[in-house]
């Protein structure tokens, strides 16, 4: 019971820390837990890097935020570039990109999110379809050059986000903490079918607690980023475009780059 309330912990964080999985239908889980669909988009290993920053422009915020959701008492931004590089034989790896906006439901905080770019046509259909996630394609590149990392996005030609993210050798700091613990377990919801809809990942966990759990298996190091949106080029792609990547930066609060290397799969 014990290694199954453990494995349940870590795979509700992998999905929330803004990492979600969200291809064909259900949620993803581990090889231990429960009937899974085995078929497609098993995901063996993948890494991301990660920012949760303050904004400065309440206005666009709210427009951008569906009226079923309320405002936040702060608000806070989510965005983050993936590369699930190993797969299953049968899946091709591919990047995506996510922005998410901090909401609150009934009272309680939750992430929205408003694009979710990915680079494969499977990925956008099952996304979309099964549980709402705004998915388009897009090109998106990650570079290494360990501590550095690179994620950019490109719609239409355009470059229109760019992250770069530098892990830092040092102590995590108390504030960081402090975020990690407010930020990285809070559900997120949808809407599907014109409904608010939480995708059935369980309970949601903090990503470092899994970390200090899991050291060699879910890697979290912290470091610094610098964000970069471009609404001139994002507006080639649409007028919304051009609002969801006008909301810039006031304040990093949290960065952090990501490497899970449990398999995980999606359940009905």
């Amino acid at each position: 019971m014990k290694l199954k309330a453990s494995i349940h912990m870590l795979v509700q964080t992998v999905l929330m820390g803004c990492l979600i999985l969200l291809i064909m239908v259900g949620c993803a889980s581990p090889q231990h837990e429960g009937k899974a669909l085995r078929s497609k988009f098993i995901y063996d290993e993948f890494d991301q890097i990660n920012l949760y920053y303050k904004t400065k422009d309440i206005q666009t915020y709210r427009e951008l935020l569906p009226d079923v959701f309320e405002m936040p008492d702060e608000p806070m931004v989510k965005v983050f570039f993936a590369d699930y590089y190993k797969m299953d034989d049968t899946t091709e790896p591919y990047q995506e990109a996510a922005i998410f906006l901090l909401a609150k439901y009934k009272g309680k905080n939750a992430w929205h999110c408003l694009t979710m770019p990915v680079t494969s046509e499977a990925a956008r259909f099952g996304g979309v379809t099964y549980l709402g996630y705004p998915k388009i394609l897009a090109n998106i590149t990650i570079e290494r050059n360990v501590p550095k990392y690179k994620g950019e996005l490109n719609l239409n030609g355009k470059t229109v986000m760019v992250m770069a993210h530098e892990v830092q050798d040092r102590a995590i700091t108390a504030e960081e903490e402090q975020y990690f613990k407010d930020l990285t377990a809070i559900p997120s919801l949808n809407i599907l079918n014109g409904e608010v809809y939480e995708p059935k990942i369980g309970g949601n966990q903090n990503a470092l607690e899994v970390s200090r759990s899991y050291p060699d298996k879910f890697i979290v190091k912290v470091g610094k980023a610098a964000l970069t949106v471009d609404r001139k080029a994002a507006g080639n792609y649409s007028e919304r475009m051009a609002k969801i990547y006008s909301i810039a930066p006031s304040e990093n609060v949290l960065a952090y780059y990501l490497q899970c290397k449990f398999t995980l799969w999606f359940q009905r």
